[in-house]
């Protein structure tokens, strides 16, 4: 008997785009990788955040979404789970659901003009590139989510090429 593969919102190229995105690459970073436009990517992701139904959302969010919606699998994380504080926790949680600096200072009770300093920080404790790629990190650490032995086939094992 065989099993059908599971089904996904993204197309095949949607994915291959939006599985190096979870390790907080930018445009210009992805479109080298997958031999595409900078414009390409950009629309790619357009779709991906519009498939999800989180339309205009921060690349933190829509990474979020990927990953909970196991559309890709979350990026390796080469270390231990870093000594997060209960705090720094809150300010991970907040950054994967709020795209606006307002939302997420309120969630974790700073001034909006405060947050951006809150999230450097953090980022920095995760040893990440940015925050989008934290949020991809707190996935694969079992923070955000949760860890399964349920990934799709094509694992991600650096920031290179998809392996089967």
């Amino acid at each position: 008997m065989t099993t059908a593969p599971p089904t996904t919102a993204l197309t095949a190229d949607q994915q291959r785009v939006a599985a190096r995105f979870v390790y907080g690459l930018t445009n210009k970073a992805i479109a080298q990788k997958v031999c595409l436009s900078v414009g390409g990517v950009a629309s790619h992701l357009c779709a991906a955040r519009k498939k999800m139904g989180c339309p205009g959302c921060s690349r933190s969010v829509l990474v979020h979404t990927l990953l909970a919606a196991r559309e890709v699998p979350p990026p390796v994380s080469n270390g231990p789970v870093p000594a997060f504080t209960e705090h720094e926790l809150t300010v991970i949680r907040a950054i994967a659901e709020h795209s606006r600096n307002a939302d997420i200072g309120k969630a974790i009770g700073v001034r909006a003009d405060d947050v951006r300093a809150e999230v450097d920080a953090v980022v920095a404790q995760g040893k990440a590139s940015n925050a989008a790629h934290l949020v991809g990190l707190a996935h694969a650490w079992g923070i955000l989510g949760r860890v399964s032995g349920s990934q799709p086939a094509t694992v991600i094992t650096t920031v290179g090429e998809p392996v089967r």
